[in-house]
C-alpha cells in the first residue's frame, strides 16, 4: 500500500470517529479524483488555500455558465460582467467552505495529514 493510501485511510478512519456526515467529509468530487488516480486529500486534511481556489474555481465556473444562459445572456450582461461575478461568487464561495474546513477540523481536533 502506498504512502499516500496508507494516510487515506488513516484519515477515513478519523473522519468516520466524528459525528461529521460522511457525504461532507467524502463529497462525491473526492471520490471522483479517487476514481480518476488522482491522490486527493479529504477535504479536512487539505490545505485551506487548496480548498478555496479548488472549489471557489469550479463554483464560479459552472455557476456562471449556468447563469450566463438562464438569465445574464438575456437581460445584456456583458461577458465582462459576468465574469467578474462569477469570479467574485467563486472567490467568496470558496472562502466559505474552506472557512468551514478548517472551523471543522479544529473543532474535531483531527490530526494533520502529515502526522496519519
Amino acid at each position: 500500500m502506498s504512502d499516500y493510501e496508507h494516510k487515506f485511510q488513516a484519515a477515513m478512519r478519523e473522519l468516520e470517529q466524528t459525528n461529521i456526515w460522511r457525504s461532507n467529509y467524502s463529497p462525491p468530487a473526492l471520490r471522483l479524483q479517487r476514481r480518476l488516480g488522482q491522490e486527493a486529500r479529504p477535504p479536512h486534511y487539505a490545505s485551506f488555500w487548496r480548498t478555496m481556489i479548488g472549489y471557489g474555481f469550479w463554483f464560479g465556473g459552472v455557476w456562471g455558465i449556468l447563469m450566463w444562459f438562464a438569465q445574464w445572456r438575456a437581460l445584456g450582461y456583458s461577458m465582462t460582467a459576468a465574469v467578474i461575478t462569477a469570479a467574485v461568487a467563486g472567490v467568496f464561495f470558496g472562502l466559505m467552505i474552506a472557512g468551514y474546513y478548517a472551523w471543522s477540523r479544529r473543532k474535531h481536533r483531527l490530526s494533520n495529514w502529515d502526522e496519519l
